[in-house]
């Protein structure tokens, strides 16, 4: 495991980015003894425009809590894609979601690349707005930046009820994505 992850969720307003972001970081810092940072960004829209969540995660002291150089980009949209593509280093991850960004979208990277059906998925599940929820199950089973019932603490931590369930039935569903590929 990395002693240090610089993580970007980047999409539009309105997709949970800045809750995702929140869980992660609340998943190392309350139920595993790691230092985690959460600082958030988003257009004076409500819903629509740009937005992103940074996490920092060390086992180290955290000494500048924003992101210098992701190690890790979600890109919900095409333009948070279009955004990180370029910039990225050769070891770090660019994950998209693969209904969002289409083919004639998609600008070289020297990331590793993958993408995901975020949306789609979870707009099987009968709710598009769990899509970060099926996003932190794929960042969580491809990378093991904080241990799976982490994350699934984290999220019974904040939500009750049927919303827990929804949740981590979208973030199990995550984890199965990986399975598939």
């Amino acid at each position: 495991m990395k002693e240090t992850w610089q993580v970007v969720l980047a999409g539009e307003g309105g997709q949970g980015l800045i809750v995702a972001g929140i869980l992660l970081a609340e998943a190392a810092s309350l139920f595993e003894e790691k230092n985690a940072t959460q600082t958030q960004s988003y257009g004076i829209a409500t819903r629509g425009g740009f937005t992103k969540s940074e996490v920092v995660i060390s086992t180290q002291e955290i000494i500048y809590p924003g992101v210098e150089e992701p190690d890790l980009v979600l890109a919900l949209t095409p333009e948070a894609y279009e955004i990180y593509a370029r910039s990225l280093a050769p070891e770090a991850l660019l994950i998209y979601d693969k209904g969002l960004v289409t083919a004639e979208e998609m600008e070289k990277s020297r990331a590793r690349t993958y993408g995901f059906p975020f949306t789609d998925t979870a707009r099987e599940l009968g709710r598009v707005g769990v899509a970060n929820l099926v996003a932190l199950g794929v960042i969580v089973a491809l990378t093991g930046i904080v241990g799976s019932e982490s994350l699934e603490k984290s999220i019974q931590h904040r939500f009750s009820g049927s919303a827990a369930e929804l949740n981590l039935k979208a973030y199990h569903r995550g984890f199965e994505l990986v399975g598939k590929k």
